[in-house]
């Protein structure tokens, strides 16, 4: 979605900032309905199939009505928590379209997904693929599951996202990966399904995604010459979003690409699955922030506005880039400076060495902060999380209030 500065103002979807502002103060997150339908129909269009389907990374924002959008789209759901087991199943998911993923699954949260009947877990461990078995085998049930194989290929994205190479917490390495299939195989509790990857987050290039999809038909290959038989390959997702004119693939593209690496691998009779989070709600969301300050140093210029790490941590995080613009097409002469947050921290920056033409008490709007944003904020320095707008059928609709002070303390109890 392109922001639209008009009269002094600056709209989304044709809803004014300025009264968003105004009607729910700021910090706020912004979503645009508009811009999630089209990015999920664009990849269920090219890639979905009976044998094929898209699922929605819960993590990247699991808020209640953006879940309720992709199920009626048709989105099945990769979860990571039990919490985020609970928000799909109250928006009504199937538990055959959810996924279970996440390298440290609880017994509590393994019993609950078999009683709810899953479609499966993706497992990270020899470990884990035994404490399923054993839940399993105590519940008289069977436990369907996908095996996480680590195929040690570096996407070429952040190394605190490259979640496929071996350096890292995640998956099953190749040197062990039999091991845990021919054990899956050959239990009574455990029904093998297939399959799972993920070799990272912010992929902009197409070729590690081919590459992972050649890795996986030579395993496909060496489970047969052991007479292991699987129906389904779970590729995870991981294709990035543009933040800072970067150039990464569409999802039209992702999703054709994908299908043709699939039948020239000669894997189409297989199930597949990707799991697409920042790819889907990356782009649809903003953070609309006021400028409390201009601090005018000799060195440096700094932008003091009332959002912070506490909403957005990616920039302290990876040193991740947002584009940030004042919601009036200024013409005064820009500034060049650092524009950081609130909280009590050297690292609460939103954004640094940028040129703004900007006042104190203006508006700015963050961009990109759909995924990674609202999911990933805290309530760090007691600070309260604000609301969430979507705006859907050109009306504001309040999909997650502002919490209250009161909120931050509810759950302490003061010891006398």
């Amino acid at each position: 979605m392109t922001i639209e500065y008009k009269n002094n103002d600056s709209f989304i979807d044709g809803i004014s900032l300025k009264k968003i502002a105004a009607d729910f103060g700021t910090p706020c997150f912004i979503y645009s309905h508009n811009d999630l339908v089209k990015n999920f129909s664009e990849i269920k269009n090219v890639f979905a199939s009976e044998k094929r389907k898209v699922f929605y990374s819960v993590k990247a924002n699991s808020n209640l009505s953006i879940l309720k959008v992709l199920l009626e789209l048709g989105a099945g759901f990769d979860i990571v928590s039990l919490g985020e087991l609970e928000r799909v199943i109250k928006i009504g998911a199937q538990p055959e379209k959810i996924i279970y993923s996440g390298v440290g699954k609880s017994e509590e949260e393994i019993i609950r997904s078999l009683e709810y009947g899953i479609h499966c877990f993706n497992v990270e461990s020899f470990s884990e693929l035994e404490r399923i078995n054993s839940i399993a085998t105590k519940l008289n049930k069977v436990a369907p599951v996908s095996i996480r194989i680590n195929p040690n290929i570096d996407p070429g994205s952040h190394e605190f996202i490259s979640t496929g190479v071996e350096t890292t917490k995640f998956g099953i390495n190749l040197k062990n990966m039999m091991d845990a299939f021919i054990y899956a195989n050959n239990e009574k509790s455990i029904e093998l399904l297939g399959i799972d990857y993920h070799i990272g987050s912010q992929i902009e290039s197409l070729d590690p995604f081919k590459e992972a999809i050649v890795s996986v038909k030579k395993i496909v290959d060496q489970l047969k010459e052991n007479n292991i038989n699987i129906k389904l390959i779970d590729m995870g997702g991981g294709l990035g979003i543009n933040y800072q004119n970067n150039d990464a693939p569409s999802l039209n593209d992702f999703g054709k690409t994908i299908n043709q690496v699939i039948n020239d691998n000669e894997l189409s009779d297989y199930d597949f699955i990707i799991e697409l989070g920042r790819s889907i709600v990356g782009n649809v969301g903003y953070i609309l922030t006021s400028v409390e300050y201009i601090k005018k140093d000799s060195e440096k210029n700094f932008v003091i506005v009332d959002a912070g790490m506490d909403n957005l941590i990616r920039p302290a995080l990876y040193d991740a880039w947002h584009e940030i613009k004042p919601i009036t097409d200024n013409k005064e002469q820009n500034i060049l400076c650092d524009i950081v947050g609130p909280v009590c921290e050297c690292t609460d920056f939103l954004g640094k060495d940028r040129r703004l033409s900007v006042q104190q008490g203006d508006l700015l709007i963050i961009s990109s902060c759909g995924a990674y944003a609202s999911s990933m904020a805290s309530n760090y320095n007691s600070r309260p999380k604000p609301s969430e707008i979507m705006i859907k059928n050109g009306e504001m609709h309040i999909i997650s209030r502002k919490e209250k002070i009161n909120d931050l303390f509810s759950r302490e109890i003061i010891v006398s």
